[in-house]
């Protein structure tokens, strides 16, 4: 099996110390190098599991799913053109994927409204965890969150898509993806208040 349980961080690095981009482990992986694979798997394993998730209820489907993306990755390394984000065309295989699996069965997926959501005044909750805690703790923070707003959070925030990019490969309205969005902040913004209420009570 060609891949593995995702890495905490990157292990490898360009010369100059900084992670490989996406597309340099791209043409890696298209040239046959497995311990490329593994990093790109690493980094991204997590946001292809969330979004096939959200489609695909059953979860040893949803699995089998991954499995499939990754065995894509590898077999079509080739083919990535890099006019678009590594992330955004691991997205794409997993669609075509998840058409393929359950173009019979419709996944039970249970939308937001459309509606647009208040205005989301103040400071960003994700952007604050980001520069006191990191990407752990904002992970840790977005698991906590319903699962459909898990995957618009985790593809905007800790990903850079735009909510473009997040509506096409969500198949959602731009507008769908802004409420998610505003959503999650509030969410998280409450998660937060809360764990700074009882840090102040135990001092």
């Amino acid at each position: 099996m060609l891949w593995k349980e995702p890495h905490t961080q990157d292990d490898m690095t360009s010369p100059g110390g900084a992670a490989t981009r996406d597309g340099d482990l791209l043409a890696r992986v298209a040239s046959g190098d497995e311990r490329a694979f593994e990093t790109l798997y690493g980094r991204y394993a997590a946001a292809v599991r969330a979004f096939v998730r959200v489609r695909v209820p059953d979860a040893g489907t949803a699995e089998e799913v991954c499995a499939d993306v990754w065995l894509g990755c590898w077999r079509s390394a080739r083919a990535f053109r890099g006019d678009a984000k590594v992330l955004s065309w691991l997205l794409g295989i997993a669609k075509r994927q998840i058409y393929m699996r359950v173009r019979r069965v419709r996944p039970n997926v249970t939308a937001l409204d459309d509606a647009p959501e208040p205005r989301d005044d103040g400071p960003s909750p994700e952007t604050a965890v980001l520069s006191e805690a990191g990407v752990d703790d904002l992970t840790a923070l977005l698991r906590r969150l319903p699962v459909e707003l898990v995957e618009t959070a985790t593809l905007a925030w800790l990903h850079g898509l735009s909510y473009r990019q997040i509506a096409d490969l969500s198949d959602v309205p731009e507008g769908t993806v802004k409420s998610r969005i505003s959503r999650a902040r509030r969410l998280l913004r409450a998660q937060l208040d809360r764990q700074n209420d009882a840090d102040g009570k135990e001092r």
